[in-house]
This record gives C-alpha cells, structure tokens and sequence, in this order.
C-alpha cells in the first residue's frame, strides 16, 4: 500500500507560509508543512537574484529535505503554482507516482493579466501603472526625504489597492481577508513584489510532461481577474487530464476568499488519489 500523502502548500506573492493556515486545519486530517519563499515572510532574499528558477529550486530543497512523511502533494497559489510548474521543467524526476510528489494542485496558477478585466488601451495602461508601483518605491526608498517620501506614498497605494475588490477578490470576499492579505503585502519588501511582478508579467508555460505523470487539479475563481482566461486555457490544454475546479463567486485569492471551498475541492482530489494508490 502507498503511504498517505502528505500536503506542501506553497503562498504566491506578497503572501507568506499563514496564507494557508485556514485551508490547513480543515484539511487537518494531513501532514501538511507551509513555508515562507524567498523574499517573503521570514525567508531573507540572500545574496542571488530572485527568480522563478531561484524560487523553483528552493521548492526541490523542501521537498527533498522531507519537512513532512510520506510522498507529498504540491498545493500552490499563484506565483506558488508558477515555481511548481517551473520545478517540474527543472526536476522532472521529482514528479511520479512512484517519486517524492505524486500529486499537483494549482490554485489561481497564473501569469499576470489585468488586461482580461480591462480591455484595449485603458487595461494595459491600468496594467502598466499598477506594476510601476512596486519599482518606484524601489527605486526611492533611500533617495533622501523626497525619495522616502515617494517610496511610502507607493506603498500605501499598493496597500490601499490591495483592500478593493477589484482586481483581486470576488464578490463576496471578507473585509478580513482582504484586510490579512493587505497586511503581508505590505510587509513584503519593495523589491521582491517589483521583480516578482515583473517576472510574472513575462511568465509563459515551461515543459510540463513531468506532470503529466501525476494526477492534478486546477483550481480557479470564476471572477478572477488577476490570472489570464488565455493562459488557463492553455494550462488546462497541456494538461489534458487535469481537473478543473471553477469556484463561484470567487476572485484570485482563494485561500483567503473561500477557503472551505478550495478545502473541499483539495480533499475530493486527496480521496481520489488515496483511493488509487491502495
């Protein structure tokens, strides 16, 4: 018999390892292990350029050091579900039922497109000033009062920005989600949400056959406006045999949006997985 599966929950941008923390105890019934990526949370950026790969190969570490028993299953959001997909063109033998991760679930794994929300010149516009933001406090943060004065009006607005329901949340998100999110993004540093932003305005599909070896669910809200309907399509295309979850009502933050939702969702694939592996 295959032992049980265990969960490895990976946050996406500006997020760190709590993201997950209500998914987590209603999915109790796992070994789970959540960690904070590079740049985010307590995890320092270190010495080398922050990167997908970077990020990708960070995820290989984890899994190999074995934080939990057993196989596990990927669980991850956003950029998270980026560095999977990455790790999977990186690492392929990581991937299969007989590996270290036999399973893969995608949470509004994504590029970043606000056009699909806005279209033509006043979304790319939109999509343009909302990625600067980030760069100029950057690029400010120690350039002298004006500078600093510069760089905390970027990051309120990025703050205040990260409380509206549009473009991150559905419509029945919380004012305490979006009030937790809005809280570790601002304490995300200026430089890790501008690189990150930026690599995800660029991100397109690696080679995914190495997943094509492990069951997968793909989880998406149905008002998400963050990860492009073009590049869902495209996911799903390359995974032919992929579930795909669309929960009602929901925006790009699921975890926090509707978290017995997305639990409910994660356990049919954990039940169909454990049943097949006996």
């Amino acid at each position: 018999m295959t032992p049980k599966p265990s969960l490895l929950f990976v946050h996406g941008l500006g997020a760190d390892g709590t993201y997950w923390g209500e998914v987590r105890s209603l999915l109790a019934r796992y070994e789970s292990y959540a960690y904070d990526q590079r740049g985010h949370g307590t995890t320092p950026l270190g010495n080398e350029e922050l990167t997908l790969d970077r990020l990708a190969g960070d995820l290989g570490a984890i899994v190999r050091s074995s934080p939990v028993p057993g196989p596990v299953v990927l669980v991850g959001h956003s950029a998270g579900g980026a560095a999977i997909l990455r790790l999977a063109a990186l690492e392929p033998t990581l991937f299969g039922s007989e590996s270290e991760i036999v399973g893969v679930v995608l949470v509004s794994a994504s590029c970043l497109d606000l056009r699909c929300s806005v279209s033509g010149y006043p979304g790319r516009l939109l999509e343009r000033a909302l990625l600067s933001l980030p760069s100029i406090a950057l690029r400010n943060e120690r350039c002298g009062y004006f500078g600093r004065w510069m760089a905390r009006g970027a990051m309120k607005a990025i703050r205040v920005i990260s409380t509206w329901r549009w473009p991150l949340y559905g419509a029945e998100a919380s004012r305490g989600a979006r009030h937790k999110f809005s809280t570790m993004l601002s304490s995300t540093p200026p430089y890790t949400l501008s690189v990150m932003l930026g690599l995800l305005s660029r991100f397109s599909l690696p080679n995914l056959a190495a997943m094509r070896r492990v069951p997968v669910l793909i989880a998406a809200g149905e008002g998400d406006r963050i990860a492009s309907r073009t590049y869902m399509r495209l996911l799903s295309e390359e995974l032919p045999s992929a579930r795909l979850a669309v929960i009602p009502r929901a925006g790009h933050l699921l975890p926090l949006e509707c978290p017995e939702e997305l639990s409910r969702e994660i356990q049919r694939f954990m039940d169909t997985l454990c049943e097949e592996g006996k």
